[in-house]
Order: C-alpha cells, then sequence, then structure tokens
C-alpha cells in the first residue's frame, strides 16, 4: 500500500502544476475583455499570479542545477517538498514586487503603451 501512495505523489506535482497552469490561462482569457481598464485588481491578480508561475519555474530549474551531496537524501518526500516550497517562495516574491514581469505584462494586457513604445 506505500508503494501505491509513494508513486502517486510523485505524479502530483506535475499535476498540481497543469492544474496552476490551466486555472492562470482561464483567468487571462476571462479579464480578456477587461483589459481597457488598468486599475482592474483582476487583472493585477492574474499578472501577479503569472509572476508567481514563471519564478516558481526559474527556482526549479535553478535548483536543478545544483549538485546534491548525497549527505542527505528525501527521496520523493523532498522533491514535493521543495517543489511546494518553491511555489510559495515564487508567490511571496511576486507579492514583494517581484523581478518586474507583472508591471510588464499589465502594461502589455491593459493596452495603455505610450506610442514610443510601441516604435521600439
Amino acid at each position: 500500500m506505500d508503494d501505491n501512495i509513494l508513486s502517486a505523489s510523485s505524479k502530483l506535482a506535475p499535476v498540481n502544476q497543469i492544474y496552476q497552469n490551466q486555472r492562470i490561462a482561464a483567468r487571462l482569457k476571462t479579464i480578456k475583455s477587461h483589459t481597457a481598464d488598468k486599475d482592474d485588481t483582476r487583472l493585477h491578480e492574474a499578472c501577479a499570479e503569472m509572476e508567481s508561475l514563471f519564478l516558481s519555474h526559474l527556482l526549479k530549474e535553478m535548483r536543478a542545477t545544483v549538485e546534491k551531496s548525497g549527505f542527505m537524501d528525501g527521496g520523493q518526500a523532498e522533491e514535493i517538498f521543495t517543489s511546494l516550497l518553491d511555489v510559495e517562495i515564487s508567490k511571496k516574491l511576486s507579492a514583494a514586487g517581484g523581478i518586474g514581469l507583472s508591471s510588464i505584462l499589465l502594461e502589455q494586457l491593459s493596452g495603455k503603451m505610450s506610442e514610443k513604445d510601441d516604435l521600439k
């Protein structure tokens, strides 16, 4: 029975990521008709979630470049924990201002770019 739980838990992280991607895509689609208003709270939230998702992928890839020493190996439990930790860290980073991706997305989706930005 424990083997079934462990094999199912390794599939949770990708399923969770797919669900999160679909949820963000659905939010962006529903907001599309309201993009003229830059002060729309739903647009702000969707942009922040998109930045959070990007940061989560960034942290995951950065963590993959670090070699494991073998001193402490938590196996699948460690992988699930670090995956969830990366998601939470990325949410906090995005809420604290992030890397500016949210504001760029907000400008793009609101359709209020200046003419000089269009020329670049």
